[in-house]
Parts: C-alpha cells; sequence; structure tokens
C-alpha cells in the first residue's frame, strides 16, 4: 500500500470521526429535526484547535442533519481539500471504495458504539476521542477483530471489542 494511499486513510478517516464527534456533542432538536448548533464560543475554539477541520464544522453549523447531508458534508469536505493538487487523480474514490477505510469506520461505529456511556458522561475534545480510540486500536482483541475484518473471515458470535476503558 503506498503512503499517499494510506495518508488519505488517515485523513479521511480523521474527517468522518470529526464529524461524527459534532453530531455527537452539538446536535440539537427543534420541531422533530436534528441540527448541528455550535456556539460562537466553540466556533471560535475549533477554528484555533481544529484549524484543517474547521471547514467542516463551518459548513454543519446551524444545518439540519440527517444521515446524507452528512454523508454529503463530509465527501464535499474531503473532495475540497484533497483533490487535486499532490493527490493523485481517483484517490478519494479509490479511499472510499477500499476495504482498509470500511474497517476503519466499522472499527470507529464499534469503538463510539461499546463507549457511548464514557463519550456521553463529560464533554470530551476531538483530540481526546483521537487519543482514545488510537489506544483502543492497539488492545489485542480489537486487532484481531480488525485482522478478521480484513480477511473477511467469519466473526466469532460473542463481540470482543465491546470493552471498558
Amino acid at each position: 500500500m503506498n503512503s499517499d494511499f494510506t495518508a488519505a486513510v488517515s485523513r479521511i478517516t480523521e474527517v468522518v470521526m470529526f464529524e461524527n464527534w459534532l453530531r455527537f456533542y452539538f446536535i440539537d432538536e427543534q420541531d422533530d429535526k436534528l441540527y448541528i448548533r455550535l456556539p460562537e464560543k466553540a466556533m471560535q475554539q475549533l477554528r484555533s484547535r481544529y484549524a484543517n477541520l474547521y471547514g467542516l464544522a463551518e459548513y454543519l453549523n446551524e444545518m439540519e442533519i440527517e444521515h446524507k447531508t452528512s454523508l454529503e458534508a463530509v465527501c464535499l469536505f474531503v473532495s475540497q481539500q484533497m483533490d487535486g493538487g499532490a493527490n493523485s487523480e481517483g484517490l478519494i474514490a479509490r479511499v472510499f471504495d477500499s476495504l482498509q477505510f470500511q474497517v476503519k469506520l466499522q472499527l470507529f461505529g464499534s469503538w463510539v458504539q461499546s463507549h457511548e456511556e464514557q463519550l456521553d458522561s463529560a464533554f470530551m475534545e476531538f483530540s481526546e476521542w483521537q487519543r482514545l480510540f488510537a489506544q483502543w486500536l492497539e488492545r489485542d482483541e480489537v486487532r484481531e477483530y480488525a485482522r478478521q475484518l480484513m480477511d473477511h473471515t467469519p466473526l466469532p458470535a460473542t463481540n470482543s471489542t465491546d470493552t471498558t476503558q
């Protein structure tokens, strides 16, 4: 796997994680619809702490959110940030279609689900989410789960990734 592809997988995964983090902490329900609502102070902190991701927060702020709009926002942001330049033509599409990226997303989804109570107990910075997820990925049982996903082998009946901190 070349380094451009690996870097693109990491970068796009970071964008997906950030969008998920925004929805996790900044969701607001109004008239049976969900919106991302970022207070000005939060926007200022995001601009200084996550400058490379700030544009996504700015785009999503006050937007009605559903699965389709979340997906479209991530794709648009990724294409604006990564398309052209030093990236080879079609790299983004190859990442989105790759097994490596799909497995990384599945692992992230498993992590959020298995740690939801912890993540919901108090606000955590995005960098803390990244740190905790990276630590979780290093666990032997998670590495085995990832290997099984990459090898397309049947997973055991019990979910060995559902662990506590």
